[in-house]
């Protein structure tokens, strides 16, 4: 019997998901504009192999949900859809099936300067926590490294967190993976931090690519960024933001309409509006 202690009293509920207890499951952040979803095709990708990699099973196929998805998606001239799937059942840490339920969740978004955003300063978060491991690029629900991270960037009144893998090595942001620019060359952190293998990171790989600028990604010590003349988080919701400077790095970069940041948001709304 579970139960739930409200209003001074335990009342008997039912019980919570395994996402809830667990953290087992994935999730997936769409972007709707204009009655589309952005980037769905890779979405459903990359969700495809999330669940291959956890031994998940969708109640239907794949291309119902993408269906589905689009029908949901058509009433909104700008909103965020958070598509969940989580192992069905309770049990214990042992899986008790490969069965998926899928959850939705719909958030009218405000219009919204798409895709650069307004600059921000971030944060290193003390506490390094991210590895690399064969779910690390996927978003799962195991999540609570991000929380406490977006937490510490909120007490220090900063917009986001930079997040770093176990060996010290810059990873992402709580909500968005991170680009540096010297001058030459734009670098990433690569998939082996830890870093999710964002959808708009990939875009802006390959935008990068097609326009002639040399891209890295490789493993980066925070100490890089002191030589940046740029950075920017990407994510498909924010878009391109960019940063202004690290609290306490004594660090500050260029913003604004002449920057490498700019000229890729410019292709980016080329592409995609």
């Amino acid at each position: 019997m579970w139960l739930h202690y409200v209003n001074g009293s335990w009342q008997e509920t039912l019980p919570p998901g395994r996402g809830s207890l667990f953290g087992d499951g994935v999730f997936e952040t769409l972007h709707i504009y204009r009655g589309k979803v952005l980037f769905l095709t890779d979405h459903l990708r990359r969700l495809r192999q999330a669940l291959q990699t956890l031994h998940l099973n969708l109640p239907f196929p794949i291309e119902a949900l993408a269906a589905q998805v689009q029908a949901l998606a058509a009433p909104f001239e700008r909103a965020r859809l958070k598509l969940i799937v989580q192992r069905a059942g309770e049990g214990t840490y042992m899986p008790p099936s490969t069965a998926g339920e899928v959850w939705a969740f719909l958030q009218p978004l405000a219009d919204a300067l798409f895709p650069l955003g307004p600059a921000q300063r971030v944060v290193v978060f003390p506490t390094p926590f991210l590895t690399y491991t064969p779910w690390s690029r996927y978003k799962t629900l195991s999540a609570l490294g991000y929380v406490q991270a977006a937490a510490y960037a909120q007490a220090h009144r900063c917009d986001d967190a930079l997040v770093l893998s176990t060996d010290g090595g810059l990873a992402e942001t709580t909500r968005a993976n991170l680009f540096f620019w010297d001058g030459a060359v734009l670098r990433t952190p690569s998939l082996r931090s830890g870093c999710i293998a964002g959808i708009l990171r990939t875009h802006i790989l390959r935008l990068a690519a097609t326009s002639g600028i040399p891209t890295e990604e490789g493993t980066y010590p925070i100490e890089s960024l002191a030589t940046a003349s740029e950075v920017f988080t990407t994510n498909v919701l924010q878009g391109i933001r960019p940063v202004l400077g690290v609290i306490g790095q004594g660090s500050s970069f260029r913003t604004g309409p002449d920057t490498l940041a700019a000229q890729l948001a410019h292709l980016l709304r080329q592409k995609l509006l």
